[in-house]
């Protein structure tokens, strides 16, 4: 039975993981499929400096195609990691709640990391 409340999209875009709290790195990864409030991403590099634990507050940047006429452009989220599932010989699958989602410019994502925080009233310890 698919519980789905918004359809999912298939779509392949750069994303970055920043965590919020204790764990310790980010990770970069592609996006396999985002809906309105979810987004999966598989991280096939290997750069995971141990996995995000479900129910953890973490900030997702997901980077956007280029436009000639709005430049570079990312969406933000606020999100939850809800599964991490890591099958043998296959990337390690994130998939998050976006609990809160902006579309800014791409530029220095440390400092838009730390706008989005103070804005959500959640700035890191």
């Amino acid at each position: 039975m698919n519980r789905r409340e918004n359809p999912r999209m298939d779509v392949k875009l750069k994303c970055h993981v920043a965590p919020m709290k204790t764990w310790p790195q980010g990770m970069s990864g592609v996006t396999e499929n985002i809906s309105r409030n979810g987004v999966l991403m598989l991280c096939a590099d290997g750069s995971v400096g141990g996995q995000p634990r479900v129910g953890e507050a973490v900030t997702v940047e997901i980077e956007l195609p280029e436009n000639p006429v709005f430049g570079r452009k990312c969406i933000h989220c606020q999100a939850t990691v809800v599964r991490v599932s890591e099958e043998s010989g296959q990337p390690l699958r994130v998939a998050f709640s976006v609990n809160q989602m902006k579309f800014t410019e791409y530029g220095n994502p440390a400092t838009q990391l730390c706008e989005m925080e103070a804005s959500a009233g959640t700035v890191p310890v």
